[in-house]
C-alpha cells in the first residue's frame, strides 16, 4: 500500500490529456488546444520568430503553462514524465509558425531530444525552419567540461522567460537562438530532494530515499547527483548548494567566475511539497550569502514552478544577467506558470543583439523526402502477412502484460515510466493492427511503428517505433516474413536507433540486446526462420543478461554510475520479450 496521499483524478492514464484541457479552459480564451496534446497562443503576429517549449506532464506548471504574453508561443505536452511524441511536436510547430522560423527550447533529456528531433524533421518536411537550444543547467549531472551532457532542471524558468521576451523583438531565428544560448550558458542550478513524488498511474515513488537523508544534486525524476547526506539545517544546505553553483562558474572555462558587482536573477524552486515558508527561510540565508560575496540580486523568483508531483525538496538557480538580459528580464510577462510586472528596469527598450546571419526567408519550400526502396534479399518462405499480423498482436499482449516488470526494472535505473509507456504504445498498436486487413508486410510494420511513435512518448517511443518502422523500410516487395526479412529489419532498426539516440553497445541500453540479436540474424540469414529466430532470441537474452555487468552511460540511468551494476536495462528486457514472443509464435 502506498504512503502517498491519494490523487484527485479520473483515469490516471488520461491525466495528461485532461490536465491540458483544464489548462486551456483556465487560459479563458487566450490559448487553444492543437492536435493530440499541444497548447498554443491565439495572437501570434505574422513574421514573428516563434518559440516552442515542451516536455513531459507531471511537472506542472512547466512547460505547458509557460505559454503566454511575452513568454512561449506554444508548448508540446508529453504524457506523465514522458517526452511529447514527434507528431505532437510537429502539430505544435505548424500551429505557431509564422514564416520566420521556430525555436525549440526544452530540457536536455534523451527522450526529449530524440522526439523533438524527429518532430523537427517532420516540420521541416512541411516547410518550417527550426533551430534547437537545449537547457542543460543541472551542475550535479556533469562537470563543466561536459556541460552539454547536463540535465535541464529549474533553470528553464528564467531561460524561457528571457527567450520569450527576446522573441518579441528578434528579427531572425539565429538572433533568438543566440540570446537564448547566452541565457543558458549563464544559468546554473542544483537541487536537493528530501522525499520522492509518486507516479499517478501506479502510486509508486519515483525513487527511494532513507528518512532523514537528502539527495543533494538529485534530479526532478530522482536521478542521482552529488550524493545522499543527512538533512542539515536550512542555512547550511543553502550555503552548500550556492557554494557548488559558484564553484561551477569558477571551473567553467567558457564563462567568467561570479564576482563582486555581478548581477543575478535568483530562483528558489519548490519541487512540489516544500512550502513557501521553507523557501523563504532559504531566501533569507541566500541573500546574506550573496551580499557577503558582493553579488547583487537583480530579481528573485520563488515558488513551486518545476515540480515532480508531491516531491519534497528545493532547487537553486542562478542566472547572471548583463545589460541585454536585464532589459529582457524587465519586460512584463503573463502565463499560468510565471507572470511579472515591468521591472526592475522600467521604461527600458528590450532589444536583441543581431547576429548578422539572415534567415533563409519566409515559408521555406517543403523538402521532398522520397524514401528509396531498399534493394534487399527476400525470403522464399516464412510467415504470411496475416500470420505476421497475429504475431505482432501476440507480442503486444506480452508487452502489455509485462508492464509491472518493465516499470520496476526502469524504476531501479530511472524514473519508472518505461513499462507504462510500452503498455500505452502497444495498446495503441493493438487497436491499429487488430481487425485491419493489410495489403503487405510493409504496410503492417509501418502502421505498427507509427502507432508506437505517436503514442508512447519518451525515448522509448522513438526507439521501439524505429524497431517496427524498420520493417516499413526493408520489407518493400517482401511476400514472406522469413529469415531475410528478420535480419534486414533488425539491422535497419539497430542503425536507426543508434543514429537517433547515440547509444552504442556497452552503454547499458536496449542496444545491448538488439545488437547481438541483429548479428545473430545476419549469421543465420540463410537458415529456416524457425532456426534463425531461435538464435536471435537467445542472443538477445544473452545481451540482456550481459547488460547487468555494465555501468549505464546513457539516459537518466547514467547518473547512478556503479549503482546500475547487477541490474538489466529495462529496454533490453523489452527487446528480449518481443523477440522471445516472436520465437514462441514461429515455433509453436
Amino acid at each position: 500500500m502506498s504512503n502517498f496521499a491519494p490523487k484527485l483524478l479520473n483515469d490516471p492514464l488520461k491525466a495528461a490529456d485532461e490536465l491540458l484541457e483544464g489548462l486551456v479552459e483556465a487560459y479563458n480564451g487566450q490559448c487553444y488546444k492543437v492536435g493530440t496534446r499541444s497548447i498554443v497562443k491565439n495572437d501570434i503576429p505574422d513574421g514573428k520568430v516563434s518559440l516552442l517549449v515542451g516536455g513531459g506532464a507531471g511537472h506542472e506548471p512547466i512547460y505547458h503553462a509557460m505559454v503566454g504574453t511575452n513568454m512561449a508561443d506554444g508548448a508540446a505536452c508529453g504524457d506523465i514524465f514522458a517526452a511529447p511524441a514527434p507528431n505532437i511536436v510537429q502539430e505544435a510547430t505548424s500551429a505557431i509558425d509564422r514564416g520566420n522560423g521556430v525555436l525549440y527550447l526544452y530540457g536536455n533529456y534523451a527522450g526529449d531530444v530524440m522526439n523533438f528531433n524527429v518532430g523537427a524533421e517532420m516540420a521541416e518536411a512541411e516547410g518550417a525552419e527550426v533551430k534547437t537550444v537545449l537547457i542543460a543547467d543541472d551542475i550535479a549531472s556533469a562537470p563543466p567540461e561536459r556541460k552539454k551532457d547536463r540535465r535541464g532542471i529549474a533553470g528553464l524558468v528564467p531561460i524561457v522567460k528571457l527567450a520569450g521576451a527576446a522573441s518579441q523583438t528578434a528579427e531572425t531565428l539565429e538572433d533568438l537562438a543566440a540570446v537564448t544560448e547566452k541565457a543558458c550558458l549563464q544559468t546554473r542550478s542544483i537541487g536537493a530532494a528530501m522525499a520522492p513524488g509518486s507516479i499517478p498511474a501506479t502510486g509508486k515513488p519515483t525513487f527511494e530515499l532513507e528518512p532523514g537523508m537528502v539527495g543533494l544534486g538529485m534530479g526532478i525524476h530522482g536521478e542521482a547527483g552529488v550524493g545522499e547526506i543527512p538533512l542539515p539545517p536550512a542555512d547550511e544546505l543553502t550555503v552548500q548548494m550556492l557554494d557548488l553553483i559558484l564553484e561551477d562558474y569558477e571551473k567553467d572555462a567558457d564563462v567568467e567566475a561570479l564576482k563582486s558587482g555581478d548581477e543575478i536573477v535568483l530562483f528558489i524552486n519548490s519541487l512540489g511539497a516544500t512550502t513557501m515558508m521553507e523557501c523563504l527561510v532559504c531566501m533569507r540565508k541566500a541573500a546574506e550569502y550573496l551580499e557577503e560575496k558582493g553579488i547583487e540580486i537583480f530579481d528573485v523568483v520563488m515558488g513551486p514552478y518545476v515540480t515532480c508531483q508531491e516531491m519534497a525538496g528545493v532547487s537553486f538557480s542562478v542566472t547572471r544577467v548583463d545589460e541585454e538580459l536585464k532589459q529582457l528580464w524587465s519586460m512584463p510577462c503573463e502565463s499560468f506558470c510565471y507572470s511579472k510586472m515591468e521591472g526592475p528596469i522600467k521604461g527600458g527598450t528590450a532589444t536583441v543583439t543581431k547576429t548578422g546571419n539572415a534567415n533563409t526567408g519566409v515559408a521555406k519550400k517543403a523538402k521532398a523526402i522520397a524514401q528509396k526502396a531498399l534493394n534487399l534479399s527476400k525470403s522464399t518462405e516464412g510467415l504470411s502477412t496475416e500470420q505476421a499480423q497475429q504475431m505482432a498482436l501476440n507480442v503486444a499482449a506480452k508487452i502489455i502484460a509485462a508492464e509491472p516488470i518493465l516499470s520496476q526494472a526502469d524504476r531501479d535505473l530511472g524514473d519508472g515510466d518505461h513499462g507504462l509507456g510500452m503498455q500505452r504504445g502497444f495498446t495503441a498498436l493493438t487497436k491499429q493492427v487488430e481487425g485491419t486487413q493489410f495489403e503487405n508486410l510493409r504496410e503492417l510494420y509501418q502502421t505498427a511503428g507509427t502507432a508506437l511513435l505517436s503514442t508512447m512518448g519518451g525515448a522509448s517511443g522513438v526507439v521501439f517505433g524505429s524497431l517496427y518502422l524498420a520493417g516499413g523500410k526493408t520489407m518493400h516487395g517482401a511476400e514472406f516474413f522469413g529469415s531475410h526479412e528478420l535480419s534486414h529489419l533488425l539491422s535497419q532498426a539497430l542503425k536507426d536507433v543508434m543514429s537517433r539516440g547515440g547509444a552504442k553497445p556497452g552503454d547499458k541500453t536496449m542496444i545491448d540486446a538488439l545488437h547481438p540479436a541483429a548479428e545473430a540474424a545476419k549469421a543465420n540469414i540463410d537458415k529456416p526462420l524457425s532456426e534463425s529466430i531461435k538464435a536471435v532470441a537467445e542472443a538477445a537474452e544473452a545481451g540482456k543478461e550481459a547488460s547487468k555487468d555494465m555501468i549505464a552511460t546513457m539516459g537518466r540511468a547514467k547518473t547512478l554510475g556503479e549503482k546500475t551494476l547487477g541490474l538489466p536495462d529495462a529496454g533490453a528486457i523489452s527487446v528480449t520479450i518481443i523477440l522471445k514472443t516472436m520465437e514462441e509464435f514461429i515455433n509453436a
